[in-house]
């Protein structure tokens, strides 16, 4: 199941630390601080349509090695413990060669400090090119739910000289996790799709705007419009803090 024992936190916490220390020069450490109007994850509010603070740790070896810490504020509602979700990050990326192509591969923890039976670890790789991304991610233990789930997204993004960017998104849902047979829905829903599309603009260097619409293919009785776990379309709006 979907545990994590305060061990394997500890454990995970170390390993950051190590690598946000270890070769400190050929390293660039960076942050971010963020207000958004709603926390949204494959097109399910985290937050019931309200808004969240969120913030990043950051680290970036010239080896292509990386590492993170990000977190949230969350509202899965009265009937849950959960109220915040840390997301630890462990990658490699590397350009192919000499094409502009550049693969990524990594895991992700998902932990929720008051609610561990949802933790679970998440496997991805991915593949970036000029404007265009697309990745898969993989666990066998989905929202811990002891059953394994897929998710394959893509996007396209472009900024301008000006400090605007304009992007779209979408990505599918899908394994037993969202099998009713097999113990799914994780979400309340089916496999399914969802989408984003949204422009930015950057002030300088460490202050980001960005105001987008979110949604999913969801309907009928898997449609939730509004509050815990809204699925519905809605529009979000952000700022985002960097540093140094």
């Amino acid at each position: 199941m979907g545990t994590c024992s305060k061990s394997q936190v500890l454990g995970w916490s170390a390993a950051l630390a190590a690598l946000l220390v270890s070769n400190a020069a050929e390293a660039e450490l960076s942050g971010t601080l963020a207000l958004t109007s709603d926390y949204d994850y494959r097109g399910f509010s985290q937050t019931a349509d309200d808004s969240a603070v969120q913030g990043s740790l950051d680290y970036a070896h010239e080896s292509g090695l990386y590492a993170s810490l990000w977190g949230s504020s969350l509202d899965w509602g009265s009937d849950s413990d959960a109220w915040l979700e840390l997301d630890w990050v462990i990658g490699y990326a590397q350009e192919l060669g000499s094409t502009g192509v550049t693969w990524d591969v990594g895991l992700l923890f998902y932990q929720y400090p008051d609610l561990s039976s949802a933790n679970f670890l998440e496997f991805y790789g991915g593949l970036s090119w000029s404007l265009f991304s697309v990745k898969l991610s993989y666990s066998d233990d989905f929202a811990g739910v002891d059953e394994s789930g897929w998710y394959a997204d893509a996007s396209v993004g472009y900024e301008f000289d000006n400090g605007v960017s304009l992007f779209v998104y979408g990505g599918y849902s899908f394994g037993n996790a969202f099998d009713e047979d097999d113990g799914g829905p994780a979400f309340g829903s089916p496999d399914y799709w969802n989408y984003g599309f949204g422009a930015g603009y950057s002030v300088g260097d460490n202050l980001y705007f960005e105001l987008k619409g979110v949604g999913t293919d969801l309907d009928g009785i898997y449609k939730i419009d509004d509050g815990v776990f809204d699925n519905s379309f809605r529009a979000i709006a952000s700022m985002t803090v960097s540093f140094p």
